[in-house]
């Protein structure tokens, strides 16, 4: 796997604090609600220049949620989008709290709104985590023959992922010194170390 540079993101204005490592040349946009907010990091274009490759990290108030009951209202919505399926599960730990990882895929028309559009399929990882009252979904979704190319980085984002009590004092996130983790593998001993035994 090539070696990327990272980059420290820690929301601006949120109440709820957090930090994470993302790939340096991504471009991350920030939407801040009353009830939740979520960064948006948009990678490259997908090989057949239809589908952005991207990363979300959403944290939201629930306070009666479970980390089961997020996953089940999950892929009940997405059951119906086509050739959906949903490839595996696995218990793992984020920020030293247990999480739930769910892998699913599912077909779109692409380019949207296109004549020449054609079905393409989308994979997709959702990572589930709970800490208090906040519940936090830390996603990555790419095409297919994309999905390899980013996956240690979306692992790279998972494994440093890090509920903060107070806000750390630091440059803002564009002009953070980049620094290169050891890539991290899906099959690779520093990943799975933090996971339990799940369906496959």
């Amino acid at each position: 796997m090539t070696e990327r540079n990272y980059v420290v993101f820690q929301p601006a204005r949120s109440q709820r604090p957090y930090m994470f490592l993302y790939p340096a040349s991504w471009e991350p946009r920030e939407i801040v609600q009353d009830s939740f907010t979520e960064v948006f990091i948009a990678g490259p274009l997908g090989r057949d220049g239809t589908y952005t490759v991207s990363f979300s990290v959403r944290v939201s108030t629930a306070p009666a949620e479970t980390t089961e009951g997020a996953v089940t209202d999950y892929l009940s919505r997405y059951r119906s989008a086509s050739s959906f399926w949903e490839i595996g599960q696995n218990h793992i730990r984020v920020a030293r709290n247990p999480a739930i990882e769910v892998r699913i895929a599912y077909t779109m028309s692409l380019p949207l709104y296109s004549v020449k559009a054609k079905q393409t399929t989308i994979r997709e990882d959702r990572v589930f985590v709970k800490q208090g009252d906040q519940l936090c979904e830390l996603i990555y979704a790419a095409p297919a023959e994309d999905y390899e190319t980013w996956l240690g980085a979306f692992h790279t984002l998972v494994d440093s992922f890090a509920f903060s009590e107070e806000p750390v004092a630091m440059a803002p996130y564009r002009s953070m010194e980049r620094v290169a983790p050891q890539p991290v593998r899906e099959e690779s001993p520093e990943y799975e170390a933090e996971r339990d035994q799940g369906n496959e």
